[in-house]
């Protein structure tokens, strides 16, 4: 899994954790001694997720599933305003970097014949958030992602799906201005943030065998901001 250091992704590696998986789990920090499990990637580095397969499979044998949980905010203005630097960035990061993942991915499961692989979208992808151009694009380009390999993969055993959370307990909220915080979350039906552990465990049944019969799908995870 990628983004492992990230709150959603923290959370979601103790769940599977505790349920008895081996997760071997990536971030962009260097890892701590103590954590073997814990890898370094730059996800927007087509040979750094080589490398960092090719480990996994010899030192594990096989991959059942994988869970992309990395992504930035981007800048945050309006599109007139935004900096060609920091859209690439966002791109390259959200949309990009799993691109790539994916595109090793995909062969792996498929000739193994099963594998479950969940995404992490954003509820901006699916209404657009005002000032956030790049982050809400590239979130968007990540559903169209998972239905298409979805669609390719499926006949092989392998289910693809992805996730729009609303607002969540993270860093990333950090990154916003706290006027932006408070016009976001007026937004949600249920009045407040959601919490990594909700989303931990939608994503440890979308990587399970109970959710065989789903795939291409984006659920989201909002408090009700988006019933369509």
């Amino acid at each position: 899994m990628t983004g492992a250091a990230g709150g959603l992704g923290s959370a979601a590696r103790s769940r599977l954790t505790a349920e008895g998986a081996i997760v071997v789990a990536a971030d962009s920090q260097p890892p701590t001694p103590n954590d073997p499990l814990m890898r370094q990637l730059d996800v927007r580095d087509r040979q750094a997720w080589k490398q960092v397969l090719a480990d996994l499979l010899e030192e594990h044998g096989r991959l059942d599933g994988a869970l992309f949980c990395h992504g930035i905010q981007g800048p945050e203005s309006p599109v007139e305003d935004m900096s060609v630097e920091g859209w690439d960035l966002t791109f390259d990061v959200n949309l990009n970097g799993c691109f790539h993942g994916l595109a090793l991915l995909l062969p792996i499961l498929r000739g193994q014949g099963h594998g479950k692989i969940a995404v992490l979208s954003s509820i901006a992808a699916r209404e657009g958030n005002p000032h956030q151009a790049a982050y809400s694009a590239s979130k968007a380009g990540l559903i169209s992602l998972v239905k298409t390999a979805a669609k390719e993969v499926a006949p092989y055993g392998v289910t693809v799906n992805a996730v729009a959370p609303s607002m969540f307990e993270t860093p990333l909220i950090n990154a916003l201005s706290p006027e932006r915080n408070k016009e976001l979350l007026a937004r949600v039906p249920m009045g407040r943030i959601g919490k990594p552990e909700e989303f931990a465990s939608l994503a440890a049944w979308l990587l399970s065998d109970e959710s065989s019969y789903m795939t291409g799908q984006t659920l989201d995870l909002s408090g009700g901001r988006n019933t369509a």
